[in-house]
């Protein structure tokens, strides 16, 4: 199954980051060209993460998982009323919608680790980085999936703390 995982990934190369969403607390990233799918767009790969991630210069952390549950302004005073989980109400949102604003991101290298890590390089030091930290082997975690959407029958890969599965989605 490595090396599946590791042709799925080789398809990253050169690819443009062209869209980010999420859903709760998964962040959804698109790779290469858009296309219309049901209500929105999805890229010809989706990584959809669901374990601690950071996109990361040579300088600083620029954005990572966590800022999720910060308010939007980091500077700002205490709202108590602050419910992260509204679409551009954290500080997450509000950092990957300036980023792609003002930045493109082109995969120049991709690997992974022997705990299901993943880093992802992209032109001018910037890298996206998945660190999973859970230790359970619960059957049903994961870790982060990678979405092959030009394959017609939607497979995708997913990586959790069991390894490496793919899945087919049933026409």
């Amino acid at each position: 199954m490595k090396k599946e995982l590791n042709e799925f990934l080789l398809a990253l190369m050169g690819l443009e980051l062209s869209r980010t969403t999420r859903a709760a607390n998964m962040q959804c990233f698109q790779f290469g060209k858009l296309q219309s799918a049901g209500k929105g767009l999805i890229g010809e790969f989706g990584l959809h993460i669901q374990c601690p991630w950071r996109l990361t210069n040579k300088k600083e952390i620029i954005v990572g998982s966590e800022d999720l549950f910060e308010q939007p302004t980091e500077n700002g005073d205490y709202d108590p009323d602050f419910e992260w989980d509204k679409p551009m109400a954290n500080l997450r949102d509000i950092k990957l919608q300036k980023l792609f604003d003002t930045q493109q991101f082109k995969v120049n290298a991709v690997a992974t680790d022997h705990y299901g890590g993943l880093e992802i390089k992209f032109a001018e030091d910037f890298c996206l980085t998945l660190f999973p930290t859970l230790s359970s082997k619960y059957e049903f975690s994961e870790y982060w999936r990678l979405l092959n959407n030009k394959h017609e029958s939607g497979r995708h890969l997913v990586v959790g703390p069991l390894g490496v599965e793919e899945i087919r989605d049933e026409e």
